[in-house]
């Protein structure tokens, strides 16, 4: 009878446990909470949703470190005018049919990243519907012609150009009997390399003749990785195991971008002859640029070699007169600024040379020394590329 009682007992007990809980769920699912579950919920996914960000290219802050070199060597230059061609694929790879792998048209990222170099470039949009259209409703435009136009395409897609993969497995058994234990272990890597490139040329607006050697034909690798990790444990028989999966695909637009920015970047620098590789972390001398550098100088005068000589130094800091003579403050300034930058030339330096101004031209000062990879080291002019011989040389040093 004891027994039977302390039996009811517990039963009783655990119905009302039941009864508890059933009445507390049924008390929490209320509308109120309900809503109070939805605000809370919404809050944490505000909270963790990601924001816009600018969307910017490794090359983006090169651009704009070019702008500010072309203010330091361009100072007093007119403005140039830019305008694009539309940059379309040539690999047929955009169509729809084969599954629209790459963009179509890539001229708004060209305008884009000529537009960010600044006020010495200027893009000049070509749009004829939407002028004649407000020209009907009365509006007046002053028309302003490019000085160069820039063409080209997207000539290259190589899919899967190569691809490697490894996978790493272990298993461990041990134990007898009920005892008995199995490890196991997979590790497998996979990685397909593609290929992207970009040409681009300069063209001359009122000749219409593309700018000899100044084009940009650049290749960018496009990363397809994957990894799989697999492990497991089992005992007798049972096992229980887990697997993590990765993925990871470079995007082809973003990739894309990077090639347009390096590309107008290089194609700027020759067309404006200015040392555009220093804006960029390793950047190496364009021989292009130097060649064309080369030339012009060794066919400047004497007299006007001085003057750029002076102008150059100014640049550096030192207060000189621009009267295109080699006085005793311009051969003071070259010494300080050959002994403190370029020791490595030796103590005498012919600067009416080639070979002595070059230094000092790609040289000049920017706000950036020091931030980026040491520059390359110039290449060596080929034997007889020296200036011709002035009659009154000017040397820097003692």
């Amino acid at each position: 009878m004891t027994f039977a009682l302390a039996r009811g007992a517990r039963i009783s007990a655990r119905l009302a446990t039941l009864t508890a809980a059933a009445a507390l769920v049924a008390g929490c699912a209320t509308t109120e909470n309900a809503l109070k579950d939805a605000d809370q919920l919404l809050a944490e996914r505000e909270a963790a949703r990601s924001l816009p960000t600018a969307n910017l290219s490794q090359y983006a802050a090169a651009l704009t470190r070019f702008g500010t070199m072309l203010d330091v060597y361009k100072d007093g230059d007119p403005v140039v005018y830019m305008q694009t061609r539309n940059i379309l694929d040539a690999t047929n790879l955009s169509n729809p049919l084969v599954g629209s792998e790459i963009p179509g048209d890539i001229t708004e990222m060209v305008r884009t990243a000529v537009n960010r170099i600044g006020a010495r470039i200027v893009y000049v949009p070509y749009h004829p519907d939407y002028l004649i259209s407000q020209a009907q409703l009365g509006a007046r435009f002053g028309v302003t012609m490019p000085d160069f136009l820039i063409t080209g395409a997207l000539t290259e897609f190589d899919r899967a150009l190569s691809g490697a993969g490894r996978s790493n497995s272990a298993s461990v058994d041990f134990g007898k009997g009920k005892g008995e234990t199995n490890l196991g272990a997979d590790f497998k890597r996979t990685a397909i390399l593609s290929a992207l490139a970009l040409d681009l040329n300069l063209v001359s607006f009122s000749t219409q003749q593309m700018v000899p050697r100044v084009q940009a034909s650049n290749v960018i690798k496009v990363l397809n990785f994957s990894q799989e990790d697999n492990a497991s444990l089992g005992f007798y028989g049972d096992a229980f195991g887990f697997k993590l999966e990765g993925k990871y695909l470079q995007g082809r637009h973003s990739a894309i971008r990077t090639l347009v920015d390096l590309s107008v970047l290089e194609l700027m620098g020759k067309a404006t002859n200015t040392p555009y590789w220093r804006c960029i972390p390793g950047g190496t001398p364009d021989p292009v640029v130097v060649d064309n550098m080369r030339k012009s100088y060794e066919a400047l005068t004497p007299q006007v070699k001085v003057g750029l000589i002076q102008v150059t130094l100014r640049k550096y800091g030192e207060n000189v007169a621009i009267n295109q003579q080699l006085d005793a403050p311009t051969q003071e300034a070259l010494r300080r600024v050959y002994s403190s930058r370029y020791p490595q030339l030796g103590d005498t330096v012919d600067v009416l040379s080639w070979q002595g101004f070059e230094p000092l031209f790609f040289g000049v000062p920017m706000p950036w020394d020091g931030q980026l990879a040491a520059p390359a080291t110039l290449p060596a002019a080929a034997p007889g590329q020296g200036g011709p011989a002035a009659s009154a040389p000017a040397r820097a040093g003692a």
